[in-house]
Formats: structure tokens, sequence, C-alpha cells
């Protein structure tokens, strides 16, 4: 199971919000303008993300370019006191190879509706390889959404 981390930007937008950074006498900044209101996706990478940077997006049959979109909610998972929120709900994602060779996956990223990088983490024991023709799945709540 990865452990995500905020991407930077987001990690700015939401300091400045709530800090006494953009107001007068001490006043928070402006406050966050709401993610696009299409679902977020999951996209896998063949190279690690970071903080700064998103990793090589994986690519060939059998994946969907741009990532695949979360179909159910994390309701009954949302954070409480700070802690993490465990994704997909309930409902797997599941890719099949059919590219005639070796996946590599390194990272995923978790997009906003628009495709705006929000969260990133790598996979533990990355790289995962899968053989062409062989199914990579991530089980309902393998990732952990937190890291703050």
């Amino acid at each position: 199971m990865p452990q995500t981390a905020i991407d930077q930007a987001r990690s700015s937008l939401m300091l400045n919000a709530n800090l006494p950074v953009g107001g007068t006498a001490g006043n928070p900044g402006a406050q966050l303008t709401a993610l696009p209101t299409s679902a977020m996706k999951l996209k896998l990478t063949s190279a690690a993300s970071s903080g700064s940077a998103s990793g090589t997006e994986l690519t060939g049959s059998g994946y969907t370019a741009g990532g695949t979109a979360f179909s159910d909610i994390a309701t009954t998972q949302a954070s409480s006191s700070g802690s993490n929120v465990l994704l997909p709900k309930t409902t797997a994602f599941s890719w099949t190879n059919g590219s005639g060779g070796n996946w590599s996956i390194v990272s995923l990223e978790l997009t906003d509706g628009s495709g705006g990088r929000v969260w990133y983490g790598n996979w533990n024991g990355q790289p995962v390889i899968v053989a062409n023709g062989n199914t990579f799945q991530v089980a309902a709540q393998a990732i952990s959404a937190g890291g703050f």
C-alpha cells in the first residue's frame, strides 16, 4: 500500500489559504478554489513522482492515458481528526497489459477532474513488473491518502 504525499503546488495553495500571508493585519490569504466537479483519476507512472514533478505516465494497450476515473466516493472513509483517507472506496481498479512487453509501475498520482495533480506516491516494492497478458489491480482501500 503506498502512502501518498501532496503535490507541492497544491500544498502551497493550502498553506497560503490558512496562514496570515495574503490579507492585511494578519488575515489569511485567499481561500482555495474548488477542484473541478468531474471525477478524480488514478494515474500510473513508470518513473518516480516527486513533490515538484509528475512521473512518466504508463503507456500501452490496456491502460487509459490520463488515468482511470474513480467510480465511487470515499464518504465512509472521509478524514476525521486528520486521519488518512483510504481509496478506492469499494471498487478495485484493474488494468491488463496488452502492450507486448512488460510494464514497470513505480508510482501513482491522484489527479483532479481536469488532470491537475493533487496527490502522488511510490508503490511499496517498486518497480512492480507486470508481464504482457497479466493484470495489475489496486484493491479497494489499498491507497492511503494523507501525508501532511
